[in-house]
């Protein structure tokens, strides 16, 4: 029979001590995951400017509390503002959307495909379903900013100490993952470049995309502009969708209306902007040939990021998806290296 020693028991102890302290560091933790995550993001993001600002003011803590005033400005400000008239306008379409007449384009779909499915109950629930997660989402958001001060103070502090700080965490974190040095390298240049190629592919893109819907579905007449920039903005960064799939369907709007002038420009408007510059022109000199997000990542990645993390989820759910897929090359590179 074995002998258990006086030293197995030391380390029997150390490795309970261990565990037990990082299952309570983790619980500890856990409620700002999404501030970490978020902080994590938008220093990525923002490093570079601070590495300008830093060049041009000499100070290191100064050129950091610029970055956070500037997000804090570009951030919090547009939710608050945003934020209640988006609820306000989803509100307005679940509740609208049940007394729209889609009988007839049903039957017209069901002659067409030979399917016998109710197309306009479909296609209502799905429009209520969507309208349900940005009032969800909205609500959460106005909730956050108001009463979640705890939370944003942790994100906006962790962000000034990741830039300032931030190199020499990164090299700790290196030097604790049991990977090759080339193979941390991949991690962490992939990491960054996917982060900066869902930023500037999508994110960036959509927000400019949400703004000159926004001022098109204003001007042309559009009811809830907000709500139908904020699909413009999603399905822009949907592969084979496009904002076509919302601005198109808004033509024919504006023609069953009688507002046939209204109708092409819209469409000349948005179809030069939207789908012509920015989705083709402008977000491939942005990405370059760097960190593009295959189509079917984007898209489980969105769908899933929404239903799963609410708004948020549009970011986080390709960046997840991503990530896994970098960590899986990885893999296989160093299975096939040592098969």
């Amino acid at each position: 029979m074995a002998v258990i020693r006086f030293k197995d028991y030391g380390k029997l102890l150390f490795l309970i001590l261990f565990f037990a302290f990082l299952y309570t560091s983790y619980k500890l933790i856990s409620p700002f995951m999404p501030s970490i995550l978020s902080a994590i993001v938008l220093t990525i993001i923002s490093y570079p400017y601070f590495q300008k600002l830093k060049q041009i003011t000499k100070k290191e803590n100064f050129s950091a509390f610029l970055i956070i005033i500037i997000l804090l400005v570009l951030i919090i400000i547009p939710a608050l503002f945003f934020g209640s008239r988006l609820i306000h306008e989803a509100i307005i379409l679940h509740n609208s959307v049940g007394t729209w007449e889609l009988h007839a384009p049903s039957e017209a779909l069901k002659e067409f495909t030979g399917l016998n499915i109710e197309f306009d109950r479909y296609f209502t629930e799905t429009i209520q379903d969507f309208s349900k997660i940005f009032i969800q989402s909205g609500s959460n958001l106005i909730r956050f900013l108001a009463t979640g001060f705890i939370y944003l103070f942790a994100t906006f502090f962790m962000i000034f100490f990741f830039l300032k700080d931030g190199k020499k965490l990164s090299k700790e974190i290196k030097k604790i993952i049991p990977l090759s040095k080339y193979q941390k390298g991949r991690l962490f240049k992939g990491t960054q470049d996917i982060i900066n190629g869902i930023f500037k592919g999508f994110f960036f893109i959509a927000v400019l995309e949400f703004i000159a819907s926004m001022i098109g579905f204003t001007i042309f007449g559009i009811p809830n502009p907000l709500l139908w920039s904020l699909f413009i903005a999603i399905f822009a960064m949907i592969p084979l969708l496009g904002p076509a799939t919302i601005y198109v369907p808004a033509a024919i709007y504006l023609l069953v209306k009688g507002n046939i002038t209204y109708a092409i420009l819209l469409l000349l408007y948005f179809g030069g902007i939207l789908s012509f510059y920015m989705d083709s022109i402008l977000k491939n000199q942005l990405i370059g040939k760097k960190a593009k997000v295959t189509p079917i990542v984007s898209l489980l990645g969105i769908f899933g990021g929404i239903k799963l993390f609410g708004i948020i989820g549009i970011v986080v759910g390709p960046l997840i998806l991503s990530l896994f897929i970098l960590i899986y090359k990885l893999y296989r590179e160093e299975k096939d290296v040592n098969s």
